[in-house]
């Protein structure tokens, strides 16, 4: 009994020290919440000063395991100015990391942390910095009592940006700013909230330069993602619109989209390409062409199998055919997929002039690229294999301009592709008004002196200039690349069998083309496999009112994309009728 009350009287003794060391009921709370942390602290051993260990040990050995998630198991500490000193051990001595301390409320420490490069300093002061430390007060007579409370208070009432987000991962919170996000981190809090207030400087809207139109929109892709997403967004207002983003690149993290339209799009594709995607690893991803080579079907080939445009014209155009639409930040270049040999051959202008001209200048097109791959092949053969399959006067004029050439057919052709070829890159790598003046002026120059040298006959100036200029009718850069590397291997074949040469290399390049899959729909689609009802936007272009189905996409939804085919004549009651009156279609 002595021994129970000596007990009592020890517990009620250590009560009473507590209560005058404390300060009424606010004490017992701040000791309740140093209890929590140290609890915390001793059931998370990757908190406080263990963290600044670990990032110190890690830049010092291996800084390159850190962007492969040597930090992913990491948190903040609920000590600032252990946060801090981790945020600027990290950064090193980057003159652009902005660290600004506050003091909130009834004398609560804060830091907001953000690159100044990235966001906007003034957005800060305005949106962060003032409201912490004026408005707060006059919207709260009585400061918040619990560190969950004030962080809900900041959150809701005091700052006055559209996004904001909790993060605790130290991994995550360095993404954010290195995405132009502000960290606000508060004194004896693991949790920073992350401030959206992302501001720098971007290249104005612009037509691209690549793929310009008489008419038509002429706006184009910038190298800002969310200003990429608001083209595609601002022309397509249904909320069926899907965007869905993913980072790739161990050093990069860069921000991709993929976008398509629910509802059109077939889930097998959306789930492929982001199956294909989320394969990706490397050290950095800084255009949209890294993505199409590490997706691409069939990589030893030299046609594209995904097509890449700055206009979002055409990849609205490809979203309500049923495609999926990948956006790389970064990138002005936005790629569509699956893609078709037909459709690398189409412009977007096709669809803006009225049918019947874009059906010739198609035809045309197509034409011209026949010639571009095989009118110096059939010169090389005609002349060295079979001169009796021309005309009579066109060989004796051939020969009379070839009488002083010392090299055969073949290299005259051959090296004159090359000397073209060579004058073209020249003319893109050198500056604007230099390279269109080398382009011109010199082909002209090499070309007259050539032939007044007697290196070339003047008939190889012509062929060489006529399939050169040709060549820029194809609409996409990166098709006109593969038609001008397919004329070189028909060339050889020419030179050595004739026209069996080039009938061989036709049916291998036919039987290639025929081989190849964009996202498992074949390349020569609706040629090969035949689908008559989507050739009306092939070879040809007929009157949009009568293209009333979508291209056929393996897994794809319903085909129809109007209703009944509306001729320009016919009045909107003979239309109701005839649609109310129309079979279901599915």
């Amino acid at each position: 009994m002595f021994r129970f009350l000596q007990e009592l009287l020890a517990r009620r003794g250590a009560g009473a020290h507590t209560r005058r060391a404390g300060s009424g009921p606010g004490a017992a709370n701040a000791e309740n919440a140093r209890n929590a942390r140290d609890a915390r602290n001793s059931r998370n051993p990757r908190t406080g000063s263990h963290t600044q260990s670990i990032v110190e040990s890690a830049l010092a050995t291996r800084p390159q395991s850190i962007p492969a998630g040597a930090l992913d198991a990491l948190v903040l500490s609920p000590n600032l100015e252990e946060n801090i000193r981790v945020f600027e051990t990290l950064a090193g001595t980057a003159p652009d990391l902005v660290v600004r301390r506050l003091v909130v409320f009834d004398g609560t420490k804060a830091a907001v942390i953000f690159y100044d490069t990235l966001g906007r300093s003034d957005l800060v002061s305005i949106e962060v910095i003032k409201p912490l430390t004026y408005d707060a007060r006059r919207l709260s007579a009585q400061p918040p009592r619990s560190l969950p409370a004030l962080e809900s208070f900041i959150r809701e009432t005091v700052i006055n940006t559209a996004e904001i987000e909790d993060e605790q991962g130290l991994t995550q919170i360095l993404e954010g700013i290195a995405e132009g996000k502000a960290a606000l981190l508060l004194d004896g809090s693991a949790t920073a909230l992350m401030i959206n207030l992302v501001g720098f400087n971007q290249r104005a809207l612009e037509e691209p330069i690549g793929e310009p139109v008489v008419r038509g929109p002429r706006e184009g892709f910038t190298e800002n993602l969310h200003t990429n997403l608001s083209l595609i967004r601002r022309r397509v207002s249904t909320p069926l619109l899907r965007f869905e983003t993913l980072k790739i690149g161990k050093w990069t993290k860069t921000e991709v989209a993929i976008a398509y339209l629910r509802g059109i799009a077939g889930d097998a594709l959306v789930s492929e390409v982001r199956r294909r995607l989320e394969l990706i690893e490397i050290d950095g991803i800084l255009d949209s062409s890294y993505l199409e080579e590490f997706i691409e079907d069939t990589p030893y080939t030299v046609f594209p199998q995904i097509m890449n445009t700055e206009r979002p014209d055409t990849v609205v155009a490809g979203l309500l055919e049923g495609r999926v639409a990948i956006i790389c930040n970064g990138s002005p270049s936005a790629l569509i997929v699956p893609t078709t040999f037909w459709s690398l051959m189409n412009a977007s202008e096709d669809h803006y002039q009225r049918w019947d001209g874009a059906t010739f200048v198609r035809l045309l097109r197509y034409v011209l690229v026949s010639l571009v791959v095989l009118l110096p092949s059939v010169y090389v053969a005609a002349t060295t294999f079979h001169p009796e399959m021309l005309p009579a006067n066109m060989l004796i004029s051939i020969a009379a301009a070839r009488e002083a050439v010392p090299f055969s057919s073949f290299t005259e052709v051959f090296a004159m592709e090359l000397t073209f070829e060579a004058l073209r890159e020249a003319g893109v790598r050198l500056p604007r008004p230099v390279g269109q003046t080398i382009g011109i002026v010199g082909a002209i120059v090499i070309g007259e002196a050539a032939v007044q040298a007697q290196i070339v006959s003047a008939p190889v100036v012509i062929i060489v200039a006529f399939t050169g200029v040709s060549s820029f009718v194809i609409p996409h850069f990166n098709l006109g690349i593969s038609i001008r590397i397919i004329r070189f291997p028909m060339l050889i074949l020419a030179g050595s069998f004739g026209l069996f040469g080039i009938s061989m290399g036709l049916m291998l390049l036919i039987l290639h083309l025929a081989t190849l899959r964009s996202f498992g729909v074949p390349y020569l689609s609706p040629i090969s496999p035949f689908r008559p009802a989507e050739l009306k936007d092939a070879l040809v272009r007929l009157p949009l009112w009568r293209m009333f189905r979508r291209p056929h996409i393996p897994g794809g939804r319903p085909s129809w994309r109007q209703g009944f085919p509306l001729m320009p004549h016919r009045d909107r009651k003979d239309h109701g009728e005839a649609s109310r009156n129309a079979p279901e279609r599915s």
